[in-house]
């Protein structure tokens, strides 16, 4: 409890702590570079690994797997089942979390200095041998079913589905990154693997890190959490052309509320008036 406790403390401190820092590039041995804010007048380090592609890397068919599989990374890896790997994590009062989204997945990590070592031995057995095991893939895909059937029921979601399927087509971009009840229900164990392979991957990987680090101990630490992933994972889905035609769309809905959706073409992010 203590450890939590400073641990939260550290975390409310962190953004007038960084505030005053520069950020500096760090190339581990193996070649994974990464940005590091280091302050070590914090007792804990943060961490971002984000995976470019995410839920765009779905194959034909198979909408929702990333989703599913990111969502499993957190429910057992190793010799650890769920209960056992949430028990480890908590033990070190360490932070971890995962989410997929169209344009990647995401790797949140916060220990405390003093659990460093553990807590990256423990998030590198994450990364590297996840279990996938077919009891938390059916409790977790019951979960992402239950999400499905509540978004069917919500107005502003079909407005939203409605909405990026006119823009985007058959682009991933165009379609619930959650997948369908039809492709969820029917995902596999090694659909689940498959979209692991796929999706965390050398080649697509942004670090960044601030804290209780040193740029020598980040590197070791890039090369033993990501060191062993693939090389390379799958192709990632071609540049999305938004299809932006004057018009309006309407999805009848039996309720007492509606939803609108307004959509055009927006400034580049290049744009001088951005």
């Amino acid at each position: 409890m203590i450890r939590a406790l400073l641990f939260a403390v550290a975390m409310s401190l962190a953004s007038p702590a960084f505030s005053a820092g520069q950020a500096v590039e760090v190339t581990s041995p193996s070649g994974i570079k990464a940005w590091l804010l280091q302050d070590e007048t914090i007792p804990f380090t943060a961490l971002e690994i984000f995976f470019t592609g995410g839920t765009s890397l779905d194959p034909d068919g198979q909408r929702g797997a990333v989703k599913l599989m990111t969502a499993l990374l957190e429910e057992g890896a190793g010799d650890l089942d769920a209960q056992a790997f949430a028990s480890a994590r908590d033990d070190l009062a360490a932070q971890f979390f995962f989410a997929a989204g169209a344009d990647g997945i995401s790797v949140s990590a916060q220990f405390l200095s003093e659990n460093r070592d553990a807590a990256l031995d423990l998030l590198t057995t994450v990364l590297n041998n996840p279990r996938f095991d077919q009891d938390a893939i059916d409790r977790v895909r019951a979960q992402l079913l239950a999400s499905l059937e509540a978004s069917a029921k919500d107005p502003q979601s079909i407005a939203y589905t409605a909405a990026a399927a006119a823009i985007y087509g058959d682009h991933p971009y165009g379609s619930d990154d959650s997948g369908t009840p039809e492709t969820v229900a029917a995902l596999t164990r090694d659909n689940v693997q498959s979209a692991y392979r796929a999706a965390l991957a050398r080649d697509r990987v942004i670090v960044a890190a601030s804290g209780d680090i040193s740029p020598e101990d980040l590197g070791l630490a890039l090369d033993k959490l990501l060191g062993n992933l693939p090389e390379k994972g799958a192709s990632m889905p071609p540049r999305a052309q938004p299809n932006f035609v004057a018009g309006v769309t309407i999805k009848d809905f039996q309720g007492p509320q509606s939803s609108i959706v307004f959509s055009q073409p927006g400034l580049q992010v290049q744009d001088p008036d951005f």
